[in-house]
């Protein structure tokens, strides 16, 4: 027995031997032949595997006839039969799909067939083709129900991220997280290096952006930025240069200008006012104060690679961009470094260090005198009439328009910024299902501003007889503290969960120190711009410091059936200081359900291969008011009293010890599809946003004796729409073809507002009768265009006879062949202020964008198209470009607009200088105007090429903001008139226009 039980042993072990001595070598590479360390070798179907090394290579003992699988995170799988090769080399080929599988997430990652709420993803590749001070400018039309609004063309200008609609008058900008830290609100991304980003991902229901509570009411923005990964170093050099230019506005010249400066006279039976037959200036002030070219130039370099141990990443980056304008300029200077320590086999350590430097000059708002000035005034004032210092030289206009040429020389205003970011992270496995992360992020920043106001004399009312010299300091110093816990895991193959639960800590320290003085020696001197050099006997000192902070604790669970129902739930509780104690918590949650139905069996199509349902709900809040809301504050002033100066105390702030949060709940619903391996996909949701307890600061009547406004919880607001995004990407031999469409709809409107208040106006304009332009009414759409609106012109006395009220009083009894005809809304017989109503909507009834990207050997094509469709624009330009209002200058062609007996089919009503209809002293639909437009916002076509010593070159050109298709007679359909999107957008006051932009670039891998 014992020699029987010998034999079966040395049988068993002879035979094992002899099936497993086979060694196989070789190595791993990606599609540019380069080795990828830690890919997996595993024999099939068993536990045998290995992985490579550094250089790619690996060793591995097979049995016979055994199958070799190579795999890496991001490449598709390969399976090679062993047929006694020694050595078996494998090249891995991207796989997209699994690429995009892995979604970040509040304080984590799921794969993409985890996600069971709203949330739309852009790639950092997308965004480097488009260069711009602000990354966001590179998502307009990427992401749908992602509108990116425009701040107009000045240097460093910084748009505004706006999702799914308006639901606070508080702004709407979404809250950033920067790789799991919280960033202040209203938060500029132009701290941000576009090529440091790996991803964008958005966040855009409550259900989604729950995990992050008080200060997700507006969406949540996951910033991800990129990190070195195993593999030899890599270097990627990036340089684009090129010119900015704007189109030119063609303006009346001197003797057009003088023709309607006359007729608006002698149409009045007055005298004219010009001679047009005496021309001796004819200035063009566009070419006077524009520079044709304008240079805008960016360059960034990156260093990353690793090994299993260490991965580091290095980047610096430098963007310098300057107007159109004499003065304004903004240069940005970046630094990113990060590194990841693996210290055991559970632990890793992570720092991130990112230093940043701007520079900037206020870009003058010039555009505006530029455009009302008239032709016949010099620039500058003859050699033998010029006194004083060299801000007195330039000619004071006819039209008491200031000179814009020398408002520019007087222009000195520059702010330098300092920036420093730090987030570390530890994370330990405590077992395999079971990790524990643990964060602290630093945020510092610094910024001074010196301006400076010169004497100068240009007429009696334009004039500074004492100069000033200004300076403002700032400082903020945030911190957040991020602990979680986080457990994973797969049971049966069949049930997956995710626990995840932390707490969090977010603190925010600013202050400030504004000072002025007047009075120093010398205006020409820059090197006297100081404070100290000062002597005058005006000094103005303010300063201010508050602090606010946030403790908070959340949970979250994900549970996933056989990859068919997953459900998700989060909540929140957040504990802020901007709020009374018996209000300060608040608790916000958030549930979701997908179904992925083409998993399962019942569902077979050899066309559909991802069909999936998801519905959510939940709620987030808002806390974006002002830290003295509930606190009752005492203020001091001096009033002279009886010849004397009395010094008085009284109530500065009244507070309110009830505040609580602004809370807004969210429903959203839809249907992800893909079709022939996801060539095709798409992408529908509808949603709807309501706000509750909105913060309001509320106006106390008269009689209370309260000052100022107080801060209270009244009024709701809706938002509701849809999203619609398509995608087609295939690949036909050397052929690459990919499309990407996004299409959106929204409506916010004001549910209620606030006990006694049926309406919000806005804009109010001393020129147009001092009446508001902008209206928010209960049971309407949030800002819209108040004013009269006009049924044509009148053509004759008889048409102005009949237009009259049911007692036969005529309504406009001033007016004359030639002037609007306004509606009697009421059919009072009187034409007032009742009668004004809703004349336009700024915002869009669809918006959306088109990306487009060709690929076809070493060329490469790209396009990116934004529109909008149904929107209106209050063109304020108008009331002055086509009338000469107040003598100022007017569009070349404006006798060819208005309205005079041989031109009765005109669009505006006749020249008059005493307008006695009120045509251009009321607000009405003649200057409201479908701003739809279609934007070629970015085209690039590149072409790759090799050099000695580089992994890959490429070259390329580009055009941004080249073409414009609109009906909009304006000068930009992307407009807003400041004071929030509630109030500004939609209203053209001739900010600076976005220019078009030509660049030559290139791009290097070594």
């Amino acid at each position: 027995m014992k020699h029987l039980t010998l034999t079966i042993l040395f049988t068993l072990f002879f035979g094992f031997s002899l099936s497993a001595q086979n060694v196989v070598k070789g190595t791993v590479t990606d599609e540019n032949n380069n080795p990828i360390p830690s890919a997996s070798i595993l024999e099939k179907n068993t536990k045998n595997g290995t992985t490579t090394d550094f250089d790619g290579k690996y060793t591995i003992t097979i049995a016979n006839n055994a199958t070799i699988i190579f795999s890496y995170l991001g490449y598709k799988s390969k399976e090679v039969k062993y047929a006694g090769q020694k050595e078996i080399s494998i090249s891995l080929e991207p796989d997209v799909a699994q690429l995009d599988e892995i979604v970040v997430i509040g304080y984590g990652s799921v794969s993409r067939d985890k996600v069971t709420s709203s949330i739309s993803t852009v790639k950092g590749e997308d965004l480097v083709k488009q260069v711009a001070s602000n990354p966001a400018e590179a998502l307009q039309g990427r992401a749908a129900g992602v509108q990116v609004l425009s701040a107009g063309g000045n240097p460093g200008a910084s748009p505004q991220i706006v999702i799914r609609g308006i639901t606070s008058t508080l702004g709407s900008t979404p809250l950033i997280v920067l790789d799991g830290v919280m960033l202040p609100s209203g938060t500029s991304l132009n701290f941000l290096n576009p090529a440091d980003i790996e991803n964008f991902q958005i966040l855009k229901d409550a259900s989604a952006a729950a995990i992050y509570g008080s200060r997700a009411s507006n969406g949540v923005v996951l910033i991800t930025s990129k990190r070195g990964k195993e593999g030899k170093t890599k270097i990627n050099v990036d340089i684009s240069s090129g010119i900015q230019t704007l189109e030119k506005i063609q303006m009346a010249g001197a003797s057009e200008y003088m023709q309607v400066i006359n007729l608006r006279r002698t149409n009045d039976g007055n005298q004219p006012l010009y001679d047009p037959t005496n021309i001796t200036t004819d200035t063009d002030w566009w070419d006077e104060t524009i520079e044709n070219f304008a240079p805008i130039t960016n360059a960034n370099i990156n260093l990353s690679g690793g090994s299993e141990k260490i991965k580091y990443s290095g980047s610096v980056s430098l963007f310098d961009q300057e107007s159109n304008y004499t003065k304004g300029w903004y240069k940005r200077f970046t630094g990113r470094f990060n590194v990841d320590f693996k210290i055991s086999d559970k632990v890793t350590l992570s720092q991130d260090l990112s230093p940043r430097v701007e520079q900037y000059e206020n870009t003058p708002g010039l555009l505006y005198n530029l455009l009302r000035i008239d032709p016949l005034t010099e620039v500058y004032l003859p050699q033998s009439q010029r006194t004083g210092n060299i801000f007195s030289i330039y000619e004071a206009s006819n039209n008491l328009v200031p000179n814009p040429v020398g408002v520019a020389s007087r222009v000195f205003n520059e702010t330098f910024f300092f920036g420093f970011f730090s987030n570390t992270k530890l994370k330990y496995e405590i077992t395999n299902d079971l990790t524990f992360n643990s964060q602290i992020g630093l945020n510092l920043t610094k910024s001074r501003t010196d301006a400076f106001s010169p004497t100068y004399f240009t007429n009696p009312n334009q004039q500074r007889q004492i100069n000033t010299v200004f300076r403002n300091t700032s400082e903020r110093f945030d911190y957040v503290l991020n602990n979680t816990l986080n457990f994973e895991k797969t049971i049966v193959d069949k049930h997956y969960i995710n626990f995840l639960g932390g707490i969090a800590y977010d603190a925010q320290n600013v202050n400030f120190l504004n000072a002025s003085q007047d009075g120093v020696p010398d205006d020409e001197n820059p090197l006297l711009r100081y404070i100290s050099a000062a002597n005058g006997e005006t000094v103005n000192a303010s300063g201010s410091e508050s602090q606010r902070n946030i403790f908070s604790a959340f949970f979250r669970a994900i549970y996933s059936f056989d990859n068919k129902y997953t459900f998700n739930a989060s909540i929140r509780a957040d504990s802020s200081s901007i709020f009374p104690e018996d209000g300060r918590t608040g608790i916000f949650s958030g549930v979701s359900f997908s179904w992925d139905i083409d998993s399962e069996e019942f569902f077979k199509s050899e066309i559909i291969n991802n069909l999936k349902f998801k519905i959510a709900t939940g709620e987030v809040g808002n806390q974006n008011i002002r830290i003295s809301g509930q606190f009752f504050s005492v203020s001091d002033g001096n009033f002279g009293f009886g010849g004397d100066r009395v010094v008085t105390n009284f109530l500065g702030n009244f507070g309110n010890p009830d505040l609580k949060w602004e809370t807004v709940r969210d429903q959203n619903i839809g249907i992800d599809l893909g079709m022939w391996n996801n060539a095709f996909t798409a992408s529908i949701e509808f949603y709807k946003r309501t706000s509750e307890d909105l913060l309001f600061n509320v106006e106390p009547p008269n009689y209370t004796g309260i000052p100022g406004t107080i801060a209270q919880n009244v009024g709701s607001f809706e938002s509701r729409g849809f999203d619609l995004q398509l995608g087609y990407n295939k690949q036909l031999g050397d052929f690459k073809l990919g499309l990407n469409l996004t299409i959106a709809s929204n409506e916010s409107s004001a549910v209620s507002i606030a006990p006694g208040i049926e309406q919000l106006l806005g804009q109010k304009r001393e020129d147009l009768g001092n009446r508001f332009i902008k209206i928010t009414e209960v049971g309407e759409t949030v800002g819209l265009f108040q004013g009269f609106r006009t049924l044509g012109i009148f053509q004759n006395q008889t048409e102005i006879n009949s237009h009259s009220s049911e007692n036969g009083t005529i309504i406009q009894p001033n007016a004359q062949p030639g002037d609007l005809i306004f509606e009697d809304k009421n059919n009072d017989g009187l034409l007032n202020d009742d009668d004004m109503q809703t004349i336009g909507n700024p915002f869009a009834d669809f918006y959306g964008g088109l990306n487009i990207n060709l690929e076809y050997k070493k060329f490469d094509l790209s396009m990116q198209w934004y529109g909008t469709y149904g929107n209106d624009v209050f063109n304020y330009p108008s009331t002055f470009l086509n009338s000469g209002t107040q003598d100022v200058n007017i569009a070349a062609g404006t006798l060819n607009r208005v309205w005079s007996p041989t031109n009765t089919s005109a669009t505006y009503p006749r020249l008059t200088q005493q307008d006695r209809n009120g045509n251009y002293q009321r607000p009405s639909d003649l200057f409201i105007e479908d701003a739809s437009y279609l934007r070629l916002r970015n085209i690039q076509l590149g072409y790759n090429f090799t050099l000695p010593g580089f992994q890959n070159c490429r070259a390329f050109i580009s055009g941004q903001n080249i073409l414009t298709i609109t009906g909009y007679s304006g000068f930009d359909p992307e407009v807003s008139g400041g004071g929030g999107i509630i109030d500004g957008f939609g209203v053209d006051y001739a900010r600076n226009p976005v220019a078009k932009t030509f660049l030559l670039g290139l791009n290097l891998s070594l």
